[in-house]
């Protein structure tokens, strides 16, 4: 059986399919080298409603149909919903029941969109204006397109402005970019049309550049904390090097050094506005903080990282002799110095299942929800007025999008027999 004695880590969003992925140690040889593969385990449509005991008994069924025991569970990561992460009969909650060793993470990218939401009141002012415009703009199909020719006369990079989407992590930061290159073009095409309008933009300009800049930084972070091969060790790398940054960016912008705010550098800030920013700056930092606590407190021995510069003797007894095993490992070595720690891991931790026992979290667990997320993009995408009669799930059309396994083509071809003609 494929999944016979393996570990699992899953997902889960809400929604009306269930989505549950799977990262476990396949042993994928491409290009010699094997790795950590993520692979969609499993899809299931919830036909009455979406509580954790309905979405736990699902999960239950599939187990009990593929003879999956429940102590092969490593981590789970969830979104914060309630049904998921409720007290008494959230789906965490029953899983627990049942493999109470389990480490649940709340999805790091969920966390860091709820921090850019913390605004104060003059921000969140300011946003509406900046939100308004845009709007004005591309909900009339008129306005649109003499705006575009406005953009051309006015020789602009680009003639079309993003839509703010409040699902999408990243539409704040592209939104408002957009908008600050076109700022003159955006003031002088609402002059026009809505002067209110045009004015209370204009007496924004500071704080949506602001905003604009700072978004932008937040996108780079939720960019870094997506696609393949995330692990909790990165996630807290990354993260970590985001608090500090606030600290630099809250000093440099209080002295009205705009090295790292490019946006600021031609607005005219005042000491009101400016106060208001590193406010912001300093309420983003705590804000962080008290949300990720978990992961900066998160200690990551410095074995598992470069377990070949490490003193043994430095090192807790129960592990010492392994640890000797492994650095003088010639294999385990090559490995290491050619692909990294995580490949090292996968490929040789098996022989030296004590180590391995203590690492395996640390590489396995998704600290976020991206592959899910990426899994209902697709069914969207499939699901169109034209297919709307189709199933997902029974197909194999979500598995086909979601596998990063690339089959033999000429393989798989050359056991069929081709049908001569009639």
């Amino acid at each position: 059986s494929l999944f016979h004695k393996q570990k699992f880590r899953y997902w889960w969003v809400s929604g009306e399919m269930k989505g549950i992925l799977q990262r476990d140690l396949w042993r994928i040889k491409k290009n010699k080298i094997r790795g950590v593969a993520e692979e969609f385990l499993f899809g299931k449509y919830l036909i009455t409603d979406t509580r954790g005991q309905t979405i736990f008994s699902a999960l239950e069924e599939y187990f009990q149909e593929k003879s999956i025991p429940f102590s092969n569970l490593l981590a789970c990561a969830t979104d914060g919903a309630p049904a998921m992460v409720g007290r008494y009969r959230g789906f965490i909650a029953l899983l627990k029941e049942r493999a109470p060793d389990i480490l649940t993470v709340h999805c790091i990218l969920h966390r860091h969109n709820l921090v850019a939401k913390n605004i104060s009141p003059q921000l969140h002012k300011s946003l509406d204006f900046a939100v308004k415009s845009i709007n004005k703009i591309k909900a009339h199909a008129v306005n649109d397109r003499l705006f575009r020719q406005l953009c051309s006369e006015n020789d602009e990079m680009f003639e079309r402005l993003l839509l703010h989407m409040e699902v999408r992590w990243l539409s704040r930061g592209n939104c408002l970019s957009h908008l600050c290159e076109l700022f003159a073009t955006v003031l002088e095409f609402l002059g026009t049309k809505d002067v209110d309008l045009r004015n209370n933009l204009f007496s924004s300009q500071c704080d949506i550049f602001y905003l604009a800049d700072l978004f932008e930084k937040m996108n780079e972070v939720t960019l870094k904390l997506q696609g393949n091969g995330v692990t909790l060790v990165h996630s807290n790398t990354t993260l970590c090097s985001f608090l500090v940054k606030m600290d630099l960016h809250r000093e440099t912008v209080g002295r009205r050094q705009f090295n790292h705010f490019p946006h600021l550098v031609s607005s005219k800030l005042t000491d009101e506005e400016l106060l208001c920013d590193t406010e912001h700056l300093r309420v983003i930092k705590a804000d962080m903080e008290l949300r990720f606590r978990d992961l900066q407190n998160l200690q990551v021995p410095d074995w598992i990282l470069e377990p070949f510069q490490v003193d043994v003797f430095e090192k807790e007894p129960m592990i010492q002799e392994h640890l000797i095993n492994l650095q003088n490992d010639e294999e385990a070595q090559a490995t290491f110095r050619t692909s990294g720690w995580q490949v090292m891991w996968t490929v040789h931790g098996h022989r030296f299942p004590t180590l391995w026992g203590k690492a395996q979290l640390l590489l396995l667990a998704f600290p976020t929800s991206y592959f899910v997320e990426q899994g209902f993009s697709q069914v969207l995408y499939m699901q169109s007025k034209y297919r709307n009669r189709l199933n997902p799930k029974a197909s194999g059309a979500l598995r086909l999008k979601l596998t990063s396994l690339n089959p033999s083509i000429k393989t798989l071809a050359a056991n069929h027999r081709g049908q001569g003609s009639h």
